[in-house]
């Protein structure tokens, strides 16, 4: 079980891999604005891969609901599977909260986000 789980978030996340060529090379954070931007960066990119996360976890879900059959414990998985996805878009949502929670602590008004 524990292969094809990779297997599966391998093959999900090997076609954005050549998306990392347009990444722009890292640059020296010499103020606080330039933390936040850096927050900013890495949360739409969790956002984005927790978004593409919830929504393989719903196929899933709904590919084990109907491959049940009415077995309990294979519908107890599924339920746990759309409870995963649920989590992943809650964090998902939070984390795009994260750069103005450090920009109000720190008082940087940082609309890039």
């Amino acid at each position: 079980m524990l292969k094809r789980t990779k297997l599966a978030i391998s093959s999900l996340i090997a076609p954005f891999l050549p998306l990392s060529a347009f990444a722009q090379a890292p640059t020296t954070v010499t103020s606080l604005t330039g933390v936040v931007s850096l927050v900013c960066v890495i949360v739409n990119w969790m956002f984005t891969f927790l978004i593409v996360l919830a929504i393989v976890f719903v196929l899933v879900a709904a590919f084990k609901y109907l491959t049940a059959a009415g077995d309990p414990e294979k519908v107890k998985s599924a339920s746990h599977t759309l409870i995963y996805a649920a989590v992943a878009v809650v964090i998902a949502i939070l984390a795009k909260g994260v750069p103005l929670i450090i920009g109000s602590l720190f008082n940087v008004t940082f609309t890039g986000c």
